[in-house]
């Protein structure tokens, strides 16, 4: 149904953005907590408002903009994203010298774009929205400006990402210079037609891809994220390890939901994506071995899930592929959380000698760390140990053993470095006195949550499955 009201969320945050612009020009109080709880009003608001939508399905501008049940279990993922990322950065803000208000309409602003990205199938639409999420998240990168590290992760964010874009609007051109249209339907139908411009478009998508691969920190177009990560303010860090890899790969499920079914010549884009997916595997887990900071390690572990998520668009269960981000959602924010909760005024401890002793000095803090490492190692009974699970059963079924057998390697070689962390917090000497900061009760409220979360999907994810494929009886049947 053609209607307004599929755009009433996107609308809805845009306008809480806005409103906290003029509210911290007007009021400009020194503590700006009070802006963080606001924008978490408008978050529930516009949660309400998309669980109202439900089996609903409206759109809007011509079919480019959905509201179906997709687009809101996508949404209600962002929101989740971005009320634990401003949740954790209530106290961080004040305690790192980066209390500016900006902060809170900044983070809207790049759900906003997340927003569009998840619930268009027109190619440029999509592209304006990852373009609204791309310059909110330079922005937030720097948002540390006494930091040289934060200035300098914002400058190589904004270059890298520039061409990036840049690869995406050229291919982009191609697509719609064969097909004279940029819905990503139109686009497939014109492949499949057997044009004698195939080449091109088969180019213009490879361009579409290696855009679309930098976004979501896929090898080889991951070289920006460590850097990246290791300099921008952790709970902005959090962000990009899960809001644009959530908003890139369902465009890329509705995307190859249609390629799939729709092209009959499909092998090319399929071997690209198999190597792809194996390199962001082997270069992301081999990478984090070296490292000893423990945002680069988790750098490095976000490339390599986004690989194992890669094997669930080759496996084509889209199930798999939406449930691995659910778990991914609360075991990594979960894990930056427990970072977050080690640090005090104007000091991080990010090197892994700083963990040293930790688990006996801050038992719950390294406990509740311990866990979502377990999980983002794939052990059992963590939600991680079974959204392995699955992504590798489907590939299986799909007779893709190869890449199952290469997955599997690589998710033992991350055992090492998640165990790792483990054993500096548990069964070493510590080098030095780490003295953090304790009052901060968001923090270990969001910490909380996501172990819960973690031991509930791991345990008994019927609920979220069921909500997963009413979600994609939206997708177009063929």
């Amino acid at each position: 149904m053609n209607s307004i009201m599929a755009a009433v969320p996107l609308l809805t945050v845009v306008v809480g953005s806005l409103f906290l612009l003029i509210l911290e020009v007007f009021l400009n109080r020194e503590n700006k907590s009070y802006l963080g709880y606001i924008s978490l009003t408008f978050l529930v608001i516009c949660g309400i408002i998309c669980t109202s939508f439900w089996n609903k399905d409206y759109s809007y501008f011509n079919g480019s903009l959905h509201l179906d049940n997709l687009s809101i279990f996508f949404y209600i993922i962002s929101l989740l994203t971005i009320g634990f990322v401003i949740l954790i950065s209530l106290k961080y803000l004040f305690l790192q010298e980066a209390n500016h208000g900006e902060f809170f309409a900044l983070i809207l602003f790049a759900l906003s774009g997340m927003m569009i990205m998840v619930s268009s199938t027109d190619l440029l639409i999509i592209f304006l929205g990852l373009e609204l999420l791309s310059i909110s998240s330079y922005i937030l990168a720097g948002f540390r400006l006494k930091d040289v590290r934060s200035s300098e992760s914002a400058i190589k964010y904004f270059l890298l990402g520039s061409f990036a874009s840049a690869f995406l609007v050229f291919g982009m051109a191609f697509l719609f210079g064969i097909s004279h249209s940029t819905s990503l339907l139109a686009i497939v139908q014109h492949l499949q037609s057997g044009t004698s411009f195939k080449l091109i478009g088969f180019m213009g998508l490879g361009l579409v891809l290696a855009g679309f691969g930098f976004k979501i920190a896929l090898a080889p177009f991951h070289m920006w994220a460590p850097d990246v990560y290791e300099g921008a303010p952790t709970p902005v860090t959090t962000f990009f390890s899960i809001g644009p890899k959530a908003a890139g790969f369902a465009v890329f499920l509705r995307f190859f939901h249609i390629y799939w079914h729709s092209l009959e010549s499909s092998q090319a884009i399929f071997w690209l994506l198999w190597v792809i997916a194996v390199l962001t595997m082997i270069i992301g887990n081999l990478a984090a071995l070296r490292q000893t900071n423990i945002k680069r390690i988790l750098a490095y572990s976000s490339i390599a899930h986004g690989g194992y998520l890669m094997v669930a668009v080759l496996a084509q269960d889209y199930t798999s592929l939406m449930f691995y981000l659910v778990v991914y959602l609360f075991m990594n924010i979960g894990a930056f959380s427990a970072v977050i909760a080690l640090s005090k005024k104007n000091k991080e401890f990010l090197e892994l000698d700083d963990y040293s002793g930790i688990g006996f000095q801050y038992p719950w803090i390294g406990a509740l760390f311990s866990v979502f490492l377990f999980s983002l190692a794939g052990f059992p009974p963590t939600g991680g140990f079974l959204a392995k699970f699955y992504v590798f059963s489907a590939a299986v079924r799909q007779g893709l053993v190869p890449l199952v057998i290469i997955s599997v390697l690589t998710c033992l070689v991350s055992v090492f470095y998640y165990l790792r962390i483990i054993v500096y917090m548990y069964m070493k000497e510590p080098f030095h006195t780490v003295d953090v900061y304790k009052e901060n009760p968001a923090l270990f409220l969001v910490m909380f949550l996501c172990v819960y979360e973690v031991f509930q999907l791991g345990i008994n994810p019927g609920s979220i499955l069921v909500l997963i494929r009413q979600a994609l009886i939206s997708l177009p049947v063929f």
